[in-house]
């Protein structure tokens, strides 16, 4: 039995469309606005989510959560072997420890500073970095429908849940035709419609 604890459009969202698109029976539990909370701290003292617990036992880590349920369970958001696999992986971890990373520090600036937060010597190479990071994406899309290839995998999941955080920003993150089509085929899966329905999470990245 897998339970997800979660924050509405987190980066936990990726964790709950894998879920859907497995089709296991699993529960939800939001924790949005008490991940600081002394009863969710028992649950993970990293205080961020996601979470599954698998029966008794606690996983933490997006990208592990997602490899776990995707090699256990059958599925065609990544491959079992070879360079495909590699190929997922790396697209996963970059979604995984280099984007989230890099949104992460403008959210931290607009914690601290709030409305101030553009005037922070740190907040236009923080933009830029995020911008740059969405300029490969949209040229390793050149010629394919998705960052693999021409299947959907894990990282394109991850990568659509990240990008619409954009908007929280006073700066404008922009994205390409290529990468905004990507967004518009992932978020058409039954999978991550039920996700965003079920967060009430609107989506706007592909605006």
């Amino acid at each position: 039995m897998y339970k997800l604890y979660y924050s509405a459009g987190a980066c936990s969202m990726a964790v709950h469309v894998a879920l859907n698109e497995i089709g296991v029976k699993f529960e939800l539990e939001n924790v949005t606005g008490k991940l600081k909370s002394e009863e969710f701290l028992k649950v993970n003292s990293r205080g961020a989510v996601p979470v599954l617990k698998i029966d008794d036992f606690i996983l933490r880590e997006g990208a592990a959560i997602l490899t776990y349920l995707l090699d256990n369970h059958e599925n065609d958001l990544l491959p079992k072997s070879g360079l495909d696999r590699a190929r997922a992986l790396e697209w996963l971890s970059f979604a995984n420890s280099t984007l989230h990373p890099a949104y992460s520090r403008l959210f931290f600036q607009h914690k601290i500073l709030g409305e101030k937060a553009a005037e922070n010597p740190l907040y236009k190479p923080s933009i830029a970095a995020v911008q740059n990071y969405w300029n490969e994406i949209e040229g390793q899309l050149k010629n394919s429908n998705y960052i693999c290839g021409d299947k959907c995998s894990i990282a394109d999941i991850l990568l659509t849940v990240i990008a619409n955080w954009s908007y929280a920003f006073q700066a404008n993150i922009l994205f390409g035709e290529k990468t905004k089509k990507l967004f518009n085929q992932v978020i058409l899966r039954p999978s991550y419609k039920k996700a965003l329905e079920a967060e009430g999470v609107t989506y706007k990245a592909n605006q």
